[in-house]
């Protein structure tokens, strides 16, 4: 099941403090979901330190991944890999890599905003994959729910510093699904994505935090 980035450019303001937490201080606070065994574990890392055991992983994870990296290059919106906001997700079964997911969360440069009263968070999804033999076992979703997680982190934080400023965060997830098991995972992610808005959205209403609800925009192709 594999995805392509399809994201705004990531650069974070100094003066809102609205950096992104990085993967290092994901990994501290606990949002991991449980995993289906408990001796199985779970690494939050940012891409560039993706393993290198994913060499090993099957052909058809290498031929799609192949596929993924060609309409990446080709995108008018690729950009750069960057340290922070690009994200591998490992799962280690057995002494092994079971499962990697890799995804991005970019924040809109608020100095070159498409409005001055908007900014937009974009969470893109590039790949999440499963060997064959820990398949059935619920991996995907745990690592589906474990990037909502994230999102959801990344969203209360900059819902309530914006509102101080009277700016709107407009909210989007992107995806490229070549295979029919990663139309499924981008069907589960995009609702998933939406529930988590509203939450996130509902619960700091009723905190009195001044914010205005808008549905998060979707963009998934298929290929499949």
């Amino acid at each position: 099941m594999e995805f392509s980035r399809n994201s705004s450019s990531t650069i974070y303001s100094d003066s809102l403090n609205l950096a992104l937490l990085t993967p290092a201080e994901l990994a501290m606070l606990g949002i991991t979901p449980p995993l289906p065994k408990q001796d199985w574990q779970l690494a939050i890392k940012p891409l560039s330190q993706l393993t290198k055991e994913v060499d090993c992983l099957d052909d058809d994870y290498h031929q799609v991944k192949a596929v993924l990296d060609e309409n990446q290059v080709a995108s008018s919106h690729y950009r750069q890999p960057d340290e922070a906001s690009d994200v591998a997700l490992e799962v280690y079964a057995q002494g092994e890599i079971a499962a990697v997911a890799t995804f991005s969360r970019c924040l809109e440069d608020y100095r070159n905003p498409r409005k001055s009263t908007e900014l937009f968070y974009e969470v893109t999804l590039h790949t999440i994959y499963v060997k064959k033999a820990f398949r059935e076992r619920g991996l995907a979703t745990c690592l589906c729910e474990l990037i909502i997680n994230i999102a959801r982190t990344d969203c209360d934080d900059l819902f309530r510093k914006l509102a101080q400023r009277s700016i709107q965060l407009k909210l989007w997830f992107s995806a490229l699904a070549i295979t029919e098991g990663g139309e499924a995972i981008c069907d589960l992610l995009s609702e998933s994505f939406v529930e988590m808005a509203d939450d996130v959205i509902d619960d700091l209403i009723e905190e009195g935090v001044p914010v205005r609800y808008q549905e998060p925009m979707i963009f998934v192709d298929c290929l499949a």
